[in-house]
């Protein structure tokens, strides 16, 4: 058992809120658990946009998927707990987790009934906690009936949307999970004078979590190169395609980890959502990039199809943009070596270019889009370079 807050009560422990006291301490087994169970839904999800190209639907489906997921972990940053109680309601978690993954193919379509009943079980769980939470500590009364409130909206649109036609329903869910995501900003002031994001535990996870992604972005590479392989023996340029797609990974891997990652968030409510929704936005860019070098592996021969060339070059622009965003949320020490406004701009322009590319040349090859999303990514990463080491 890992000492964490309320270690002097029982087996079965209250909610405690953690202050800003609280000795530093890393992700837990338990947390590092749950977390894996992610691996398979986004796993899902990127096939599913692989196979039926419908990028609304992943989407609103990624965002649900990734609310529940930071939903829990926001739970455990204000209220972690050792106890037996946590073990079972992680256990819970878990199996409301594993229902989206096994509905979420077409999970807006022909399995929408138990991808939608997994979602609110995750998220009527979630909002048990933030209950009970309330009711041991008055401090955050408020904030639960807040949770509690935007869940009961969303719950309802979901509960219409069972029983209207298919096009209508995808409305209802999307306008279900903005109320969900914005319910945190709307219950602020509840939440202002609660103890600052923790500087290591928060971020950990959420770095934790990119790299879960940034695996998958990975594994559906190789497995598209792989499937190619049991189909005909594999061409030079497939493999090379393959090689600098597994270089655009890295360099979103050196981007992310270098420039936001090993820095923690500003210590305000509002900047730390924000925060929150710019990983979303970028999470959403990983799988997109891996997505369009897997339909892209499918066919190397001649020019790319719009379609995977935009999934490709625009998912690479999302990240490098998402990425320059979160920088402006994150705080700085006084001996951080980067430019707060150069190190942002040399993201946000190669982002701007590569959205320029992907609508004025659409005859480029696989090789030549990832060469292309390859160079964006280099320019953030040589500067980090540059000023790291001469620091050094």
């Amino acid at each position: 058992m890992t000492g964490t807050a309320g270690t002097r009560q029982g087996a079965w422990r209250r909610p405690e809120l953690r202050g800003e006291g609280d000795e530093p301490h890393p992700v837990g087994w338990l947390e590092l658990f749950f977390d894996l169970v992610f691996v398979v839904i986004v796993a899902v999800l990127a096939h599913d946009l692989d196979e039926n190209r419908d990028l609304l639907a992943f989407g609103v489906q990624f965002v649900a998927v990734f609310w529940v997921w930071n939903a829990f972990t926001y739970y455990t940053e204000r209220f972690e707990s050792a106890g037996l109680e946590a073990r079972l309601f992680t256990f819970v978690a878990i199996l409301a987790v594993a229902g989206l993954a096994v509905w979420g193919h077409d999970g807006l379509g022909t399995n929408y009934v138990g991808f939608a009943l997994s979602y609110l079980l995750a998220r009527l769980l979630n909002i048990v906690l933030w209950l009970r939470a309330g009711f041991h500590v008055a401090r955050f009364r408020r904030a639960a009936f807040g949770f509690l409130g935007g869940f009961l909206i969303a719950a309802t649109l979901l509960a219409v949307s069972f029983v209207v036609p298919e096009e209508a329903r995808i409305a209802l869910w999307t306008a279900a999970v903005v109320v969900e995501i914005a319910t945190p900003d709307i219950t602020a002031r509840f939440q202002a004078g609660l103890p600052p994001i923790t500087k290591d535990k928060f971020p950990e996870r959420f770095g934790l979590f990119t790299m879960i992604v940034l695996g998958e972005t990975v594994a559906e590479i190789i497995q598209s190169v792989a499937a190619a392989n049991d189909i005909e023996s594999l061409s030079a340029l497939t493999i090379v395609d393959a090689a600098l797609g597994l270089a655009v990974g890295f360099g979103m891997w050196w981007v992310y980890y270098d420039f936001v990652a090993r820095r923690p968030v500003a210590p305000r409510f509002s900047v730390a959502l924000c925060w929150v929704y710019l990983h979303m936005v970028m999470l959403i860019g990983i799988v997109v990039v891996g997505a369009g070098t897997a339909q892209g592996l499918h066919d190397t021969a001649g020019p790319m199809e719009a379609f995977p060339r935009w999934l490709l070059l625009g998912g690479a622009a999302l990240t490098l943009g998402a990425i320059a965003a979160i920088e402006s949320t994150l705080a700085r020490a006084p001996d951080e070596p980067t430019h707060p406004a150069l190190s942002p701009a040399l993201k946000a322009v190669p982002a701007f270019v590569l959205v320029v590319v992907a609508l004025l040349v659409p005859s480029l090859t696989l090789a030549a889009a990832l060469v292309t999303a390859l160079a964006a990514f280099a320019v953030p990463a040589t500067y980090g370079a540059y000023v790291w080491y001469r620091r050094r």
